[in-house]
């Protein structure tokens, strides 16, 4: 059972879970391609070692790279609450109860529309959430204002 299921609330349900595009992970790819890279030119003994060492450095800041972007994020939508959660060792989450968000925008790039991908922007009157580089916006960005809708209407969904 995964932390969000431990932690909702009598009668709320998963409608949707958003996921982050691959597209987070472009930087750290380029480094590791860098790295390949680095094996393809021909060198003598001595700069073969330096060649490994890079290499291996480029790796391990991919890697770390790649973990931080991750970052164990979790965009999970229920009939009653938005649920941001990050962090793989050290945990933070946000709830934003639906009745109380006011809207819902979405900003994609053009590669972003073609890739299908984007940022989704919830406000709450004073603040603005965003969760960026989102598989799907448009879906999920529905299915928000459809719970919000539904929310406000005080309707209770059986899914």
């Amino acid at each position: 059972m995964s932390y969000i299921e431990k932690n909702l609330m009598e009668g709320e349900q998963i409608i949707y879970e958003a996921r982050q595009h691959w597209m987070i992970y472009w930087k750290p790819f380029v480094l590791l391609l860098i790295a390949i890279g680095l094996f393809a030119i021909p060198t003598s003994d001595v700069t073969l070692i330096m060649q490994i060492c890079m290499s291996v450095l480029l790796l391990v800041v991919a890697g770390i790279w790649a973990l931080n972007l991750y970052g164990g994020r979790k965009y999970i939508l229920t009939n009653r609450r938005l649920i941001l959660k990050r962090g793989l060792v050290r945990r933070e989450s946000t709830d934003l109860v639906l009745r109380r968000c006011e809207g819902v925008s979405i900003s994609q790039s053009i590669i972003g529309r073609m890739l299908s991908y984007g940022t989704v922007t919830v406000s709450t009157g004073e603040v603005a959430n965003e969760f960026q580089l989102i598989e799907h916006p448009v879906t999920f960005a529905t299915q928000i204002n459809q719970q919000i809708m539904k929310a406000a209407n005080g309707v209770q969904i059986d899914n």
